[in-house]
């Protein structure tokens, strides 16, 4: 029916064009197009919505390609953050050790820069694997240190890879001075506590007090065992306790040894 409407009225508006303003063609059509008008008015509203909904299906289709495109975007933008906090991180962590090795004067013994690739994943930490080995001319005994200080000793060495066993480590035992009094012993790890060191064998332990800092003293500790260079921080004096007939001190480590990160391995140390 309404394409019959459509045909009649174009039929009729092409013949206007070859008549007058009057007569019965003229009234012809003034009466069909008031039937026609109510007829395109209901159209009208009864495809409005169907327009507008097709509308809103392509915002939606192109506010989903936006998304997708902003989403990869992000993405891309936080690994890019990602690598550059990283990289500036890294960059810290080597200038921190750089500085110490200009504090305690490691410049001579070989400083080897390298990065830990893998570590223990339980509460007792006691090794650390790194990423130079022989290759690099790193040997077992080695003195292994981070920005903060001693972390331990190279104890298994592969061609570009190496094991270092922490001060905690059972076996280890590091010859220690106190920095402030003067005072030696030996740092042992502390049975059942990993983030605590004990310095044992300390001849005159009144005369060591809470928050000295313990360093190594430079001393081969037993055969075999690397000659660490001396002044290198080891921590800081914790507890005293007056009853342990061995002169047992309390010592935390100045370096967090439950996260290894950039290290450094001295290759020449003499003695080692």
């Amino acid at each position: 029916m309404l394409a019959l409407l459509v045909v009649l009225s174009l039929i009729l508006i092409s013949a206007s064009f070859g008549g007058s303003g009057g007569g019965p063609l003229h009234t012809v059509q003034s009466g069909f197009l008031d039937v026609l008008s109510p007829v395109e008015t209901v159209a009208n509203k009864a495809l409005t919505p169907v327009h507008d909904l097709f509308n809103w299906v392509g915002d939606v289709f192109h506010a989903s390609s936006q998304r997708d495109k902003y989403r990869k975007e992000l993405e891309k933008t936080s690994s890019e953050l990602t690598a550059l906090q990283a990289a500036v991180r890294e960059s810290k962590l080597r200038a921190a050790i750089e500085a110490l090795d200009r504090s305690a004067g490691l410049s001579g013994d070989g400083p080897v820069n390298a990065s830990a690739i893998a570590q223990q994943q339980t509460q007792w930490i006691t090794e650390v694997t790194i990423g130079v080995g022989s290759d690099h001319g790193v040997k077992v005994n080695d003195p292994v240190v981070d920005q903060d200080g001693l972390i331990g000793t190279v104890t298994r060495v592969a061609g570009i890879s190496a094991v270092v066993s922490l001060i905690n480590d059972p076996q280890s035992g590091e010859s220690a001075l106190d920095n402030i009094s003067g005072e030696t012993g030996t740092i042992v790890p502390t049975i059942g506590n990993p983030s605590q060191l004990m310095m044992k064998f300390v001849a005159h332990p009144s005369k060591v007090k809470g928050g000295d800092m313990i360093v190594t003293a430079g001393e081969v500790v037993s055969q075999g065992a690397s000659l660490f260079p001396p002044n290198i921080q080891i921590g800081q004096v914790a507890n005293v306790d007056p009853t342990c007939p061995d002169g047992c001190i309390t010592v935390t480590p100045s370096a967090d040894l439950g996260a290894i990160s950039a290290v450094q391995v001295l290759t020449r140390v003499p003695g080692g």
